[in-house]
């Protein structure tokens, strides 16, 4: 297994002459137990993970190589990668070039933890035993009971389900979860995402999530193997804007600190998280535009061709913006329409970083509805209205808005 560890404060200039490259960041992973924050130490002298901090005031005092809450700061953490023996070198090179790139654009939510699978079983246990010597050692748990303990071996289990069984696994975890026998879990879901990707000979890797979990203070994310990094080119440039999508998950995330004014999980208009068509039409369209903007040789369609195809992909033609949930057989369209509801938003807003400086910063304290009003001066209602008016205009209108890069 290939293991990398870059310090973001050396990499001062990103190499375009390289070309780096969902639809579920920054230096930002790790995972410390919700059963940690619960836990009271009455010895403010005892320092448990041996850190040098004392437990009383340390954040995640079973887990020595943290003892601040860095979620929702941006701040100078190491980007961690870890790649699957049978990954390529200039895929390697190619997912780290473009995940540090993102982490320029959009800033650095660290600490992150990036784990890239590829197609070998051998490959995929390796990652999972290193995967779960960390989690053990901190203390990041997924459960914990005297039938079912968290150990070594019951998260390896987890972590490459189906493949070892699930006698260690508690009956009730997957009511909250989901394990397919069909697709796996974890490093064997996206061990079998790396075939069907070399399988089916596309051009870029399908299965990429931020998976990490904010009771454990990082983020950690999981790729399948990358294959659009094989070499420079169009497949290359849209592996990059992948990448970029799935990053600009992790300041969304980076917004929700904590449960305190109320949940931060759920979508809808009314919520603090907002919809549907926002969040992915946002990470949608910061990643397509991040990637051209920074490069203007590189070898994408212009945002333009790429916003018109968007509208082409819709199939429904008659449906409310507002009724793109999971139940919807039109969900997909949260991207195809998503993506230019969010550049009309900005061109109304009068600033392209609108979304990035304003809504976000100010959403967990303000909630969707009053975030969004704040950021663009309309209201959500009154938008819909103007989308209505806006996605009915011929095609040449809709794109003049649209910058030229």
């Amino acid at each position: 297994m290939k293991i990398f560890s870059l310090l973001l404060l050396t990499i001062t200039v990103l190499l375009f002459t390289l070309i780096l490259s969902c639809s579920k960041s920054e230096n930002q992973t790790q995972d410390n137990t919700s059963n940690l924050t619960e836990q009271t130490y009455t010895d403010t002298d005892k320092d448990t993970d041996g850190d040098g901090v004392a437990d009383s005031e340390d954040a995640w005092p079973l887990d020595s190589s943290m003892s601040e809450n860095l979620w929702g700061v941006i701040n100078n953490e190491d980007v961690e990668f870890f790649f699957a023996s049978d990954v390529s070198d200039n895929i390697s090179k190619g997912t780290r070039d473009s995940f540090l790139e993102a982490i320029d654009e959009f800033g650095n939510w660290g600490p992150t933890e990036l784990w890239v699978s590829g197609p070998g079983q051998e490959g995929s246990v390796e990652l999972a035993n290193l995967y779960c010597n960390r989690r053990v050692e901190r203390g990041q748990t997924k459960w914990g009971t005297d039938t079912y303990p968290w150990t070594l071996e019951s998260c390896k289990q987890l972590s490459l389900y189906p493949t070892l069984g699930d006698d260690l696994i508690p009956p009730r975890f997957g009511e909250g979860h989901i394990l397919s026998e069909e697709e796996g879990n974890l490093f064997e879901y996206y061990r079998g995402k790396s075939v069907l990707t070399i399988e089916n000979n596309w051009p870029t890797g399908w299965g990429k999530g931020l998976n990490g979990a904010r009771e454990w203070g990082f983020k950690i994310y999981n790729f399948s193997l990358p294959v659009g990094f094989s070499e420079p080119g169009y497949n290359f440039d849209y592996e990059k804007v992948n990448v970029f999508y799935e990053y600009f998950h992790a300041l969304q995330e980076s917004a929700f600190t904590d449960e305190a004014l109320g949940n931060t999980y759920e979508f809808g208009e009314d919520t603090r998280r907002g919809p549907h068509w926002f969040y992915s039409g946002a990470s949608t369209y910061y990643a397509e535009y991040a990637v051209r903007k920074r490069d203007k040789n590189h070898n994408l369609n212009s945002l333009k061709e790429r916003i018109e195809q968007q509208f082409g992909y819709a199939m429904c033609d008659d449906i409310l913006l507002s009724d793109l949930t999971p139940e919807s057989e039109c969900f997909l369209m949260k991207f195809y329409w998503g993506m230019p509801a969010i550049a009309y938003l900005l061109d109304r807003a009068n600033n392209q970083n609108a979304i990035i400086e304003t809504f976000y910063p100010n959403l967990y304290e303000y909630g969707f509805k009053a975030a969004f009003e704040l950021t663009f001066g309309i209201t959500v209602e009154k938008f819909y209205d103007e989308w209505e008016i806006y996605r009915n205009l011929p095609m040449e209108q809709r794109l003049e808005i649209i910058p030229d890069i």
